[in-house]
């Protein structure tokens, strides 16, 4: 008799990490992002317009790249940025599993290696909002992001709070 769940229990199509994909989860989104800019950066400018931010702050400039009015930028690793006229922008590292394990500890790693991307942009965004609103000043960005009046996602508050508890205990 044939088993039938014989189709349950196939082989993973596909090659393993670090073959055709780099392994190093860092790499891995920094390739992903550079393979899909274009895409990102209408994802992210319709994100970033969702979430109330003014049309004149979304996206900014990356001289040495040649990028211009860009939401997304593929060869930054930070998460996100803003300049100072408060324009906002995301990056690869938003897809970077271990993103913020180093600097704010393990709890808000596994926050936010668990969330959702739209939890993580909505909590750059309100983060980088923030600090623009603070003068530039990324600490005081990590301590108040938590209660923006952008309408940002649960999760995404979650991640925040996480963030804020992981700089005050570290």
């Amino acid at each position: 008799m044939r088993n039938p769940f014989r189709r349950f229990f196939r082989k993973p199509v596909g090659f393993p990490l670090g073959q055709h994909v780099p392994a190093d989860p860092a790499e891995h989104a920094a390739d992903f992002s550079l393979r899909n800019a274009a895409q990102l950066d209408w994802l992210a400018a319709i994100h970033l317009e969702a979430l109330g931010i003014p049309s004149d702050r979304i996206g900014s400039n990356d001289h040495d790249h040649g990028l211009r009015d860009a939401a997304f930028n593929p060869y930054e690793r930070d998460g996100g940025g803003v300049s100072q006229a408060g324009q906002i922008n995301l990056d690869a590292g938003s897809f970077n599993p271990e993103h913020v394990t180093a600097r704010y500890g393990t709890r808000a790693g596994k926050v936010w290696a668990r969330a959702r991307l739209r939890d993580r942009w909505d909590a750059l965004i309100a983060h980088e909002d923030m600090e623009w609103r603070r003068g530039g000043d990324h600490d005081a960005a990590v301590l108040d992001a938590p209660e923006t009046d952008l309408p940002i996602s649960d999760g995404a508050r979650e991640i925040l709070r996480a963030m804020r508890k992981g700089a005050r205990d570290g």
